[in-house]
C-alpha cells in the first residue's frame, strides 16, 4: 500500500528529487509460537525535504516499520532501499557502516551517556567514523550551537531538563549530517513548552538533502508534517 499526504502547518517544499529510502512490498514476522506478522506488504518512499510522521495504535508495527527503516531490523520479505541501493543480503558490518554514514537517530529517553558531557555524548558518532579528536570536538560544539545549546557544551545530562537532553541527542543525531533522520517519539517525554521547541527544531531539519520520519501518538507532529503514514495491523496506508 502507499502512503498518504495529510497537510501540514508549516510544510517544507518537498522536491522531485529520487527518495532516499523506498519499501517494497516489505514483510516482518517473527516466529512463534504463534508466529506474529508485525508487518504485512508495506510500500513506502521518503524523498528529500520532507518530514513524515508514523501513526497508530500501539501494537499496530510502528517501531517494528522504524527499525526496519533504519538497519536496525531486517524484513522477511520485500525491497530496502537507501538512496537507490537495495540493503538486503547486506552484512551486519556493512549495514552498521550505512547506519553511521546515511542514518541519524532520536530516541524518546534521550540514550545519553549520563558521564558524558554534551560535546562529548555528541561526539559519540563520529568516532565510528573515525574522525580526529578536534575534528570531532568541533562538529560537535557547531552541531549544539545549531540546537540553541552552545552555552551548555560541557554541561552533564544529570544537570538538563527533558527538552535540553532532547536537544543534545539531537544534536547527536545530526553532527554526521544524515540524509535521514528516524526520530521515535521524541516528545513523548516533554511538556508542551517543549514539544514546541522541538517540533520547531526537527522541522528546521528538513532542508533539501535531508528527509526526517518521527513516529508518534502526538496530534502536534502530525500536523507538522508533510504527510502521514498510517500503520494499523501491520498494514500501512
Amino acid at each position: 500500500m502507499t502512503d498518504q499526504a495529510v497537510p501540514a502547518s508549516s510544510a517544507s517544499t518537498v522536491t522531485t528529487r529520487s527518495p532516499v529510502l523506498e519499501l517494497a512490498g516489505v514483510s516482518k514476522r517473527y516466529p512463534g509460537p504463534p508466529a506474529v506478522d508485525a508487518l504485512r506488504d508495506v510500500t513506502l518512499s521518503v524523498h528529500p525535504g520532507e518530514m513524515v510522521a508514523i501513526s497508530g495504535p500501539s501494537g499496530s508495527g510502528k517501531s517494528t516499520l522504524l527499525n526496519i527503516l533504519g538497519l536496525l531490523d531486517t524484513p522477511t520479505s520485500g525491497t530496502h532501499l537507501l538512496a537507490g541501493k537495495p540493503t538486503n543480503g547486506l552484512r551486519e558490518r556493512e549495514l552498521t557502516r550505512l547506519r553511521a554514514s546515511s542514518i541519524g537517530f532520536v530516541f524518546q529517553s534521550f540514550h545519553l551517556v549520563p558521564y558524558l558531557d554534551s560535546v562529548r555524548n555528541v561526539a559519540l558518532p563520529l568516532i565510528h567514523q573515525g574522525r580526529p579528536r578536534r575534528a570531532r570536538r568541533d562538529l560537535a560544539v557547531a552541531a549544539l550551537a545549531s540546537v540553541g545549546l552552545g552555552h551548555r557544551l560541557y554541561a552533564r545530562p544529570t544537570t538538563m531538563s527533558g527538552g535540553e537532553q532532547q536537544r543534545v541527542a539531537i544534536a547527536r543525531a545530526i553532527v554526521h549530517e544524515p540524509a535521514l533522520l528516524l526520530c521515535d517519539e521524541p516528545t513523548g517525554n516533554l511538556d508542551s513548552t517543549n514539544t514546541d521547541t522541538v517540533l520547531r527544531l526537527l522541522r528546521g531539519l528538513v532542508v533539501a538533502d535531508r528527509a526526517v520520519v518521527v513516529v508518534t501518538h502526538d496530534a502536534r507532529v502530525e500536523q507538522s508534517a508533510d504527510r502521514v503514514i498510517r500503520v494499523v495491523d501491520g498494514r500501512a496506508s
